[in-house]
Formats: C-alpha cells, structure tokens, sequence
C-alpha cells in the first residue's frame, strides 16, 4: 500500500476517550449534587452524546496528492479534493484543518491506521 494513502478504520480511543471523559464528570458530578440533580445531568449528557457526538464524519480514506491538496473519501459520498490549511498533532491523534469554511475538521486517532501508515502520516504533518 502507498504511504500516501491512508485507509482508516473505526476508532475504538475514541470512545473510549469519550466515556472515560463522561464518567469522571458524573463521578464529580455526583460527589457534589444531589441524586436526582446528577440522574437529571446524566440523562442530559445521554442526549447531548446521541444528539451531537454521535454525528462525526465517517471518513475512509485520506490520500495525499501534492503540497496541500488532499482526497477524502467519506462514507456514501463521492470523494472530495481538499486542502489543508494545518495539522495538529496531539500524539494520540492528530487534527486536521481545512481551508473551506465548510469542510469540518476531521480527528485521525492513533488506533485507525497501523503503526507504519501512523509514522507516515505524522512525517507528511511535520512537512505540511
């Protein structure tokens, strides 16, 4: 496989980064308001995930073209040609931004890609 073709697969760090994150606020939650002030954030923070971060974009390939144009292949959607104003590299994950307004960020967690298509991608991030 090319080194400037990355097919990525689903992220489990990153719902576990989720939960890990939502458990420790309903644990802190929890130490400091009443049980039914924390069942009444609970069920909230239930509605916010289903509502808001369940709807990220299902990305299947990112290919590297030249300088800073990029292919994207979203899922059930034709693939798009890209450029990236800058990367952002998190050591987990690595943030990629966008020079249309309105192309979303995307996140490229450590867990999608294998080791040597991850140390690739971060090399082209320094380069960019």
């Amino acid at each position: 496989m090319d080194n400037r073709h990355f097919k990525l697969k689903r992220s489990f760090l990153s719902h576990a980064f989720q939960f890990f994150i939502f458990a420790v606020l309903m644990t802190l939650l929890y130490q400091l308001l009443p049980v039914v002030l924390w069942a009444i954030c609970f069920m909230l923070g239930l509605v916010v995930y289903v509502l808001f971060f369940r709807k990220t974009l299902k990305i299947t390939s990112l290919e590297y073209l030249d300088g800073s144009d990029w292919n994207l292949q979203l899922i059930n959607r034709p693939v798009q040609r890209v450029q990236i104003s800058h990367i952002l590299d998190h050591q987990a994950y690595i943030v990629v931004y966008f020079l249309h307004a309105r192309a979303k960020p995307i996140i490229i967690w450590r867990d999608q890609l294998p080791f040597k298509q991850w140390k690739s991608l971060k090399v082209l991030a320094k380069m960019l």
